[in-house]
């Protein structure tokens, strides 16, 4: 097996997307730049991965592709070199004392924005908020898992037929109080579109952005995710008297940390 080189590091070696002026940079849909190759054969080697199948997802920023290990299904999201905006990001980063030691540049950002979300992940599996639970990461490659059924993954929040989404959505609120009074993290972009509904739960998903309570911009970052939240309930003929509002959207301690319920 080891002398016998998957189609991927035939392709990486072959030097088709290297060129001498801006070696490992050449991008083939804003994806599979060399340096994201090399991290997927990587990554297929070191957690033994068989497939790398269809994507499931595309975004600005990444591409979630269904995979396969020993025929269980996998979710694998790769976040793109080119698209990750180094200003739009860094406010994330910069007030989050889990990573205030670290020097970013632009080539190191997205391996730490990829690393932030595994790592908020383990956070939010570990407390019992419903996550894809983290697999492993390497460079800008996330191993999680796979939330759907073989045919198709689960949809969104927003995709959700109109009998069950209040009940999905009500979860959702559970889901995202646990969030921040166990995990002490916010979301940072909470909304219809990072939400998925599979088997009457929801699950929350993307929280590369994800910050501590203790981030300057908490607070700002949590009316927003609840805002979002009640805007969409509105759309949907929910009633903002249905909706149970968390107590620290409307008493945010001086103190973040006591929001902590012993």
């Amino acid at each position: 097996m080891e002398n016998d080189k998957s189609a991927l590091k035939q392709l990486l070696e072959s030097g088709e997307f290297r060129r001498g002026d801006d070696p490992g940079r050449k991008t083939v849909d804003k994806v599979f730049d060399a340096r994201t190759l090399d991290a997927i054969y990587e990554v297929m080697k070191r957690f033994r991965v068989d497939i790398i199948d269809y994507p499931v997802s595309t975004g600005k920023e990444s591409v979630v592709f269904r995979a396969v290990i020993k025929k269980k299904s996998i979710a694998i999201k790769i976040y793109k070199m080119s698209t990750l905006g180094f200003n739009s990001v860094r406010e994330y980063i910069e007030g989050d004392y889990r990573f205030e030691k670290e020097k970013l540049s632009r080539n190191s950002l997205v391996y730490v924005w990829a690393r932030k979300e595994f790592i908020n992940l383990k956070n939010m599996e570990e407390r019992g908020v419903k996550c894809p639970v983290p697999i492993g990461v390497h460079k800008n490659v996330l191993l999680m898992q796979y939330i759907g059924t073989t045919l198709k993954p689960s949809p969104q929040l927003r995709n959700v037929g109109h009998e069950l989404v209040a009940n999905y959505f009500f979860s959702a609120m559970k889901q995202y109080k646990k969030m921040v009074e166990k995990c002490y993290l916010i979301h940072a972009d909470l909304s219809e579109y990072n939400i998925l509904c599979y088997r009457n739960n929801s699950y929350i998903i993307d929280v590369g952005q994800s910050v501590p309570i203790t981030h300057p911009m908490a607070r700002d970052f949590m009316k927003r995710d609840i805002n979002n939240m009640i805007v969409f309930a509105k759309k949907m003929g929910i009633s903002q008297s249905e909706i149970e509002i968390p107590e620290f959207y409307y008493n945010w301690p001086d103190e973040p940390k006591k929001l902590i319920r012993k």
